[in-house]
C-alpha cells in the first residue's frame, strides 16, 4: 500500500530523481545499441578534427553537391540556395580555415518526433578569414585579407542507415551560424 503522508511522496519523489536516467544518457545508451565501440568523447574528437574541417571547407568553397552524403535534405537546399546566391552575385569568399575550436555538445538527445536515432547538437567556432571578392575582378567587397574571425555555428547531427551500402552515416539534419567575432 502507498502511503498518503506527503513526507513519504516527497521522500519518493527525491529518490526518484537521484536514480532516474537524463534524456542524455539514454540517448547515448541508444547510441551504442547502434554501435557498441561509440564513444561521444571520440565521436567529437573525430567531428571537430577531421569531419568539420572538411565540410567547412567545402561550405566555403561553395562544392554543396560534395557535401550531399553528409547533410539532411532541408539542409542540402538551404546551402545550396546559398551558394546559388553567391555564384549569381559573382562572389568569392576566402576558404582558409584557420581552426575549429571550443567546440561542444550541447545536447544528446531522442528523436521524438521522427522516431529515428538521437540527435546531437554541437557547438564550434570556426577561425576564417573574412574576405569576399568579386570573382571577375578579385576586388574585396566585404571584409579584408587580414579580417580573422571566430564564427559561431550550431550544428545537429543525427545516424541515418544507408541503404545503398549498408551503413550507418552522421548526417548533418540542421545548421546554422550563430554569429561572429573579431580573432585578435
Amino acid at each position: 500500500e502507498t502511503s498518503q503522508n506527503p513526507w513519504v511522496y516527497r521522500a519518493s519523489s527525491v529518490y526518484d530523481t537521484f536514480t532516474a536516467e537524463s534524456e542524455f544518457a539514454l540517448a547515448e545508451k541508444e547510441l551504442r545499441v547502434l554501435d557498441p565501440e561509440f564513444n561521444l568523447e571520440d565521436w567529437k574528437e573525430g567531428l571537430v578534427e577531421v569531419t568539420l574541417p572538411r565540410i567547412m571547407q567545402l561550405f566555403l568553397e561553395g562544392k554543396i553537391k560534395d557535401l550531399k552524403p553528409s547533410l539532411g535534405e532541408s539542409v542540402y537546399n538551404r546551402l545550396a540556395a546559398e551558394a546559388k546566391v553567391r555564384e549569381k552575385e559573382g562572389l568569392n569568399i576566402d576558404t582558409n580555415i584557420l581552426g575549429i575550436m571550443n567546440s561542444e555538445v550541447l545536447s544528446c538527445t531522442p528523436d521524438h518526433v521522427n522516431k529515428g536515432a538521437p540527435i546531437i547538437m554541437v557547438h564550434f567556432m570556426c577561425q576564417q578569414i573574412n574576405c569576399v571578392r568579386k570573382k571577375e575582378t578579385g576586388e574585396i567587397t566585404e571584409g579584408s585579407e587580414d579580417d580573422i574571425r571566430a564564427y559561431s555555428y550550431v550544428a545537429a547531427l543525427q545516424r541515418e542507415y544507408d541503404e545503398e551500402t549498408g551503413e550507418l552515416n552522421w548526417k548533418i539534419i540542421d545548421f546554422m551560424l550563430n554569429g561572429a567575432i573579431a580573432y585578435l
